[in-house]
């Protein structure tokens, strides 16, 4: 008797192609795919608040705490608005964040590594890590129009190695 995966292995083919082209085009094309995810995370926003909203309000008379899912909603829905009336604002900001997020990172990675070096040897390699990491922010945030490119670049890697991954998969699960 075939198990749930082999007898779904076309799930994971399916997924793998869509990784793989999606991966691919960031890589030829990363000024628009950057854009176009922007336009999509600004979709996805407001259609998941809109659930939300429906949800909460659907829950009001059950659940104790309807108002908080509300709230989530509403959110959900004025930041998908935002997004795609201003998706450059959206991606802009999503550089920086990930920027500022990269330096306080590395900060982080090396008060940790200072503070464990009574506990571990090689420490500087964490320190290493951090400063790498502050670099990486400061460079994001001086030049977000190439951070944005190198991000998409980044993505894009990654979405063709998962999606080779997940079609290299569904072939084995096939054969099971």
């Amino acid at each position: 008797m075939r198990n749930f995966y082999s007898a779904y292995w076309w799930i994971f083919l399916l997924r793998g192609i869509f990784a793989l082209v999606l991966g691919l085009l960031a890589i030829i094309w990363p000024g628009v795919t950057f854009a176009t995810l922007i336009v999509f995370l600004g979709a996805y926003l407001f259609i998941a608040g809109v659930f939300a909203v429906v949800g909460a309000i659907a829950a009001r008379k059950t659940a104790e705490n309807w108002g908080i899912f509300l709230l989530s909603g509403l959110t959900g829905v004025i930041l998908g608005i935002l997004t795609l009336y201003n998706p450059f604002a959206t991606g802009a900001a999503l550089i920086f964040l990930v920027g500022f997020w990269a330096m306080l990172a590395g900060i982080f990675e090396i008060i940790i590594a200072i503070r464990l070096r009574a506990l571990i040897t090689g420490e500087g390699w964490y320190i290493a890590g951090g400063l790498l990491s502050i670099l990486f922010g400061i460079l994001l945030l001086s030049n977000p129009e190439t951070a944005a490119i190198t991000l998409t670049w980044l993505f894009g890697f990654y979405a063709v190695i998962s999606g080779v991954m997940l079609i290299s998969l569904s072939f084995r699960l096939r054969r099971k």
